[in-house]
């Protein structure tokens, strides 16, 4: 079972996010009513796909992957949560909704939990936090469409715009770290490609001076020639 603890010592980081910016701490308190922080190891399942979706979940700390399984088995990574998101509120207010995909976290994270009630009662009824919500899943969005664009470009272009996508900042005159514990195989599962390619070519950016790599964290040394790669011609 994961670790909880109160969502009372939570309501400050939950305020600090853009989601709630503006915000009463009263309204925050009424929106996470019956919530709970729960504290998840790596790779352990908050939603499972398919499963009632009872709960939604705002991450606190660490990062989520969402996914789905393939008719073949394999994973495809949708989309990666950091602190700030919201994961699974869209199917709330649908008629005995469902998880869409697996929710599973990257590294020890902390999501607050809420009742699929508190959505309906609190959430559902508040304008300026749905248009938020909209406005979050418009850039989720944004990021698929954009790796769909990319299908066809070559690997280094396509590992290089993920990158870039996922950065806080993509200054091109200074290095920057990637916000999530990544490894090889979730980069490959996100683009639909081989743990093997990946590799190639991340160890061709690591002696080219471009990433360095520690504890499945990638820093990219040189965002420049990363915008470069994404730009390269098609083969």
């Amino acid at each position: 079972m994961p670790q909880t603890n109160s969502s009372d010592t939570a309501l400050g980081e939950v305020l600090a996010f853009p989601l709630l910016h503006g915000f009463e701490r009263k309204m925050v308190s009424d929106l996470c009513s019956g919530g709970e922080v729960r504290v998840q190891r790596h790779r352990e399942v908050v939603f499972n796909h398919g499963e009632t979706a009872s709960h939604f979940g705002i991450v606190l700390t660490g990062a989520y992957k969402l996914s789905r399984l393939t008719y073949m088995g394999d994973e495809t990574i949708i989309h990666f949560s950091s602190p700030g998101d919201v994961v699974a509120a869209l199917v709330m207010p649908q008629p005995n909704p469902i998880y869409p995909v697996n929710v599973r976290a990257m590294g020890p994270s902390r999501m607050m939990i809420i009742p699929r009630e508190t959505y309906l009662k609190y959430w559902l009824s508040n304008p300026l936090l749905i248009a938020r919500i909209q406005q979050l899943l418009s850039s989720r969005m944004g990021r698929f469409q954009n790796q769909k664009i990319m299908q066809r470009a070559p690997l280094r272009a396509k590992m290089a715009a993920l990158l870039l996508n996922l950065l806080e900042s993509k200054d091109d005159g200074a290095d920057v770290e990637v916000p999530l514990p990544l490894t090889r195989k979730e980069i490959a599962d996100s683009l639909g490609v081989t743990v093997e390619s990946v590799i190639r070519v991340m160890s061709d950016w690591s002696k080219q001076g471009m990433v360095s790599t520690s504890d499945h964290r990638i820093r990219i040394l040189k965002p420049g020639l990363l915008v470069e790669q994404v730009n390269e011609p098609s083969e």
